[in-house]
């Protein structure tokens, strides 16, 4: 079989062939890099919650509880340009009530741990 002497490589000057090889190399080293990275992201995770202890959260206890009246859209206007500045929405005792039952709620929560 004879091989035609039209089809053959690009010859390319020293320069280009170094020029070349210079890029590949750089394109190589990014594409194992941004590879190496996804993995870690990947996999990192997965490993991390093997290693560390993460505390499980009820996602009902992140609801506003229903029995809580503070309420507080209302129509009128709101902000500095009243003058009086701005007023509590919740009445003092309120502010207890819901202080002691945010702290009865993380107890309960951390004594489930």
């Amino acid at each position: 079989m004879i091989r035609s002497r039209q089809i053959r490589p690009p010859i390319y000057s020293l320069k280009q062939s170094k020029l070349r090889r210079r890029r590949v190399i750089r394109y190589a080293i990014l594409y194992f890099s941004m590879f190496v990275l996804f993995i870690i992201l990947m996999v990192g995770p997965v490993i991390a919650k093997k290693l560390i202890d993460i505390p499980k959260i009820d996602i009902m206890e992140l609801q506003q509880p229903s029995d809580w009246n503070n309420n507080d859209t209302t129509n009128s206007q709101t902000g500095t340009a009243l003058g009086s500045g701005a007023r509590p929405t919740a009445r003092p005792s309120a502010t207890r009530e819901a202080s002691r039952m945010m702290a009865r709620m993380m107890m309960d929560a951390y004594q489930q741990m």
